[in-house]
């Protein structure tokens, strides 16, 4: 009823196509399938709408239904949506091979964001085949900044007005019991990103995950994005400062790729 609401308080939308939208995301989040039943329940769309709606995604390929199990999973057109959707994302080929040297070196899977559009989504992920990846974590993911490294190095180096404008569209939860995200806690720890160079995730967004996020700047000097490094809680020690100072050599070149000038700093 609260959906419904909404829907017609914004006439310009069209709900079949959102709720569509809303069935296809569910559906990602299943990953051996799920039938309609419970696409029904947990989107509180009516049965017999979620089965119009299946049949007009399995139509257009972007859904498929298991003969035997009756269940709905993605098709591989959804995958190549997200091959489509990742070339337009025009991360510079030189800040890939950085991202994969640095993954390479540290046998930690890395991950770059851009800060565009107010928005700070993964744009990049060179994923290490024998480490951890956090699991929730996909290239256009954009949630959580404030309790995560990547976003933390990009938030420090926005303008106040910025800032306020990204925490009211954005504002933070607990994501785990090590999350800090009152204003004050969220001010103070941007603070030290700015004083140290680098922020930290001490399973912040994700139990026994730890992170280093470093800013990369672009050629105005304006923060351009980040790049992080993600490990087990268990290898991870905050006064490695080989391993920090690395990190941020690499966050430095990919600033110089760009076009950073490092005197400005």
């Amino acid at each position: 009823m609260e959906q419904q609401e909404e829907y017609d308080r914004k006439p310009w939308l069209i709900t079949s196509l959102v709720r569509g939208l809303q069935l296809l995301e569910l559906i990602a989040q299943r990953e051996d399938g799920c039938t309609a039943k419970w696409l029904s329940h947990m989107s509180g769309i009516k049965l017999s709408t979620c089965y119009h709606l299946l049949n007009s995604l399995i139509y257009t390929g972007y859904v498929r239904k298991d003969k035997h199990t009756q269940e709905y999973c993605l098709s591989d057109k959804v995958a190549h949506l997200n091959n489509l959707y990742q070339r337009q994302r025009h991360i510079p080929q030189s800040i890939k091979m950085l991202a994969q040297s640095l993954m390479h070196s540290t046998g930690e899977t890395v991950y770059v964001a851009m800060w565009e559009y107010g928005e700070i989504p993964i744009s990049y992920i060179a994923e290490s085949t024998q480490n951890v990846k956090v699991r929730s974590l996909y290239v256009g993911y954009k949630d959580h900044a404030f309790v995560r490294a990547l976003g933390k190095a990009v938030l420090a180096h926005i303008s106040p007005q910025e800032l306020m404008t990204y925490y009211r569209r954005h504002l933070p939860s607990m994501c785990t019991i090590h999350s800090r995200i009152s204003w004050d806690a969220i001010q103070e720890i941007l603070q030290q990103v700015r004083e140290k160079g680098f922020a930290l995730d001490r399973e912040e967004f994700e139990p026994g995950v730890c992170c280093i996020g470093v800013p990369v700047y672009q050629l105005d000097g304006a923060v351009w994005g980040a790049i992080s490094i993600s490990m087990p809680a268990s290898r991870f020690d905050p006064k490695d400062s080989a391993l920090i100072a690395f990190v941020k050599g690499q966050a430095l070149a990919a600033s110089l790729h760009l076009g950073y000038a490092k005197e400005q700093s």
